[in-house]
């Protein structure tokens, strides 16, 4: 393409060569010249856009919803613990969102796929606010995840906690006895220790140290990352954070473990009122409103 600049001195020069010959077909040149230039004044608005947009404040907020049993993929009863971790991700690489707000009303999850939620939660209040609104429940997972934003708000009814990892394991043994059903496992000489835990006998001393040794480990990682996300010690979180205990709105703030009482009304009305009323030329993003 020819740049109009450059053109217009060219065209100038052929007009006025043509208009000695065909006063017609100059004029028709002519508002062939205008059309070119119009053209490019339309091109450069448009490259001009995204750098105007740029400038503008971001005024959107997102609303980050984690809900029911929260399991990696998700289900019906209950948030996914990746989805939770890309749209906090998307969130905090959109120029044109302000905050987040994470809307927690969950008794908890998978430890699997929740330390990559919590990390994508820590990774974005680094970049913006992010309120994390027990709403009514933030437990277990749900609060290993709110705990790492910007502030942790409870409504007047909430309850957080239950700090902590559990293993539990079922002994149909007896109940198959009654029944007159015997189970026999076989497993390959190579692994001896497949399926340990298995429902069928009870627990040999040898798995269940096992298992409380991943449950301690579980514990130790749940204690650390919620003691960096609130600011404070891990010998506060073990003895002062409830002991996997849950606990009320009131007796959370004095303790720490959440900063104020606020309804998720009250949270998106401040937050509305905090970001830039500028208006923005860019689109609107799918996860955050207006």
């Amino acid at each position: 393409m020819i740049k109009i600049e450059t053109a217009a001195p060219d065209l100038r020069q052929v007009l006025a060569q043509i208009t000695a010959i065909d006063a017609l077909v100059a004029l028709e040149v002519a508002a062939l010249a205008d059309c070119l230039a119009r053209a490019g004044q339309r091109q450069a608005a448009i490259a001009a856009a995204p750098a105007a947009a740029s400038s503008s404040a971001p005024s959107k907020i997102a609303l980050v919803s984690i809900a029911g049993g929260l399991t990696p993929r998700g289900s019906w009863f209950g948030s996914s613990l990746s989805g939770i971790a890309s749209q906090v991700a998307r969130a905090a690489d959109d120029p044109d969102v302000a905050g987040i707000i994470l809307d927690v009303d969950s008794p908890g999850g998978t430890v699997s796929g929740t330390v990559e939620a919590a990390s994508a939660v820590a990774a974005a209040a680094a970049k913006k606010p992010v309120v994390a609104i027990a709403n009514t429940l933030a437990a277990s997972a749900a609060y290993w995840i709110a705990s790492q934003g910007t502030e942790l708000v409870m409504t007047p009814s909430a309850d957080v906690g239950s700090i902590g990892a559990m293993i539990m394991h079922q002994d149909i043994s007896g109940y198959l006895e009654q029944l007159g059903v015997k189970m026999t496992i076989v497993r390959s000489e190579q692994s001896p220790m497949k399926n340990e835990a298995h429902p069928f006998a009870p627990l040999s001393d040898e798995a269940r140290a096992y298992l409380q040794g991943r449950a301690n480990e579980a514990g130790a990682d749940f204690i650390k990352t919620v003691a960096s996300g609130r600011r404070v010690t891990q010998t506060k979180v073990r003895e002062e954070f409830g002991q996997g205990r849950m606990v009320g709105a009131r007796e959370a703030v004095t303790r720490g473990m959440a900063d104020r009482i606020a309804t998720l009304d009250q949270i998106i009305g401040g937050m509305m009122q905090q970001r830039s009323t500028r208006p923005s030329s860019r689109r609107r993003s799918a996860l955050a409103f207006e």
